[in-house]
């Protein structure tokens, strides 16, 4: 049975940790807010084709494993806050970049610097939470991360659209700059912290140190290993869903009612999952049991793609919408494990080498999924995907985690409460 902690809400309690809140709602929001744009210059102004989309997701994800792992040590010997926020203002001055942008290889070069300088942002705020938040709240803070990047997920690309609709192609931009800019500003306000000093902070730094780090503890280890398993899993499927709804016979705006359906629903699980937290001293179980729905539904949903169930659209809202709340019922306790099992220094490094390991997933998973749609069709890939889904997640909750709690070495060096 799951247990009730404490409110969802109370680590906007602190001062600092509600201003980092709100600077990383403002830049998730940025994120978003042109990423719709990006697509439609290349393909509607510019005439491009799929390998210039192509190219554009390589600039987005690539630098998650290249540029993410490498800055995450040399930042941690460096002010944190004031990268916080000097990262916030390169990504605005980026983001305007790309307003005037003449062809696609400045525009992929501007792209590409901003997502590195993203990539390098993420493990800093990772390690600001740590700072910022008692080990008491973290399942707390988690859950609040990821309903924010859900909710801009929503948000942004809609706001996007409609900037672009009112306004012309380059009003997203110079909106996702001004984001950028206000989260500088609120950042300002957070507490400051400096780098690494002594020799053995610098070590504990390191990737060599980080990957040390992750092998020795079998709850962290196990956690990224099977998020980024579920994170290749899932993108295998998920650019199939236009495909999906057209041989469904579902037009454009039902697409948009169904990923509209797996947002509501991502953020409906994010505050489940904050509020009832039983799950904490078995995170790794839970993220199993919450794969383990998730890959039914999946199986359900490739069947009605196939033709073999037929369903109405209130089934395919509620399918999608589920989909959505497994997948942040698994997330959150996933970040909770990335706080609980390092301390100030590592989160970053560890951090980013989880980046790395999931987005290398994105980049190929994608790929493999287009070739199986066209051996197994959109419904079979759907049905097989689900199926090593369940066969994944029952192997890590019986044979692998069996229910594992945070490891007793974590505790002891007082890591998590």
């Amino acid at each position: 049975m799951k247990q009730k902690t404490a409110p969802l809400w109370r680590p906007l309690e602190e001062k600092g940790y509600r201003r980092l809140f709100a600077g990383q709602l403002l830049s998730d929001f940025g994120n978003w807010l042109d990423f719709i744009a990006l697509s439609a210059i290349i393909v509607y102004a510019w005439g491009h084709g799929s390998m210039a989309l192509a190219a554009l997701s390589i600039c987005i994800g690539l630098p998650y494993v290249v540029v993410g792992p490498f800055m995450s040590v040399r930042t941690q010997r460096m002010p944190g806050k004031t990268l916080m926020i000097v990262c916030d203002l390169l990504r605005a001055g980026t983001a305007l970049g790309l307003a005037f942008a003449p062809s696609l290889p400045v525009l992929l070069a501007l792209v590409l610097v901003k997502y590195s300088v993203s990539a390098t942002f993420d493990p800093l705020r990772q390690g600001a939470v740590k700072r910022l938040v008692s080990p008491a709240m973290l399942a707390q803070a988690s859950s609040l991360g990821q309903m924010a990047a859900n909710m801009t997920k929503i948000f942004g690309p809609a706001a996007g659209g409609a900037l672009m609709s009112g306004l012309g192609a380059s009003a997203p931009f110079f909106a996702s700059g001004a984001m950028y800019a206000l989260s500088a500003l609120v950042l300002g306000a957070i507490p400051a912290w400096s780098g690494t000093g002594d020799e053995e902070r610098k070590e504990k730094a390191s990737l060599r140190a980080a990957y040390r780090h992750v092998t020795g503890r079998p709850t962290l280890r196990g956690a990224i290993l099977f998020a980024s398993a579920m994170f290749f899993l899932v993108f295998l499927y998920d650019g199939l869903f236009p495909l999906l709804t057209k041989e469904a016979g579902m037009d454009e705006s039902r697409l948009g009612l169904l990923v509209g359906a797996v947002g509501a629903g991502s953020v409906a699980g994010a505050l489940a999952a904050g509020q009832w937290s039983g799950w904490q001293r078995r995170p790794l179980a839970y993220m199993a049991g919450a794969s383990l729905a998730s890959g039914s539904l999946i199986v359900l949903v490739g069947l009605a793609a196939a033709g073999m169930l037929e369903v109405p659209l209130a089934v395919w809202l509620l399918a999608f919408a589920g989909l959505g709340f497994t997948g942040a019922q698994s997330a959150v306790p996933f970040g909770y494990v990335l706080q609980a099992e390092t301390d100030d220094v590592t989160i970053g490094p560890v951090s980013a080498l989880s980046g790395a390991l999931q987005t290398s997933s994105m980049l190929a998973a994608p790929v493999l999924g287009a070739a199986l749609a066209g051996w197994l069709g959109i419904g079979g890939v759907l049905i097989a995907v689900g199926g090593v889904t369940v066969l994944a997640a029952l192997a890590c909750r019986v044979t692998v985690v069996g229910g594992r709690k945070l490891d007793d070495r974590t505790k002891a060096e007082g890591l998590t409460p």
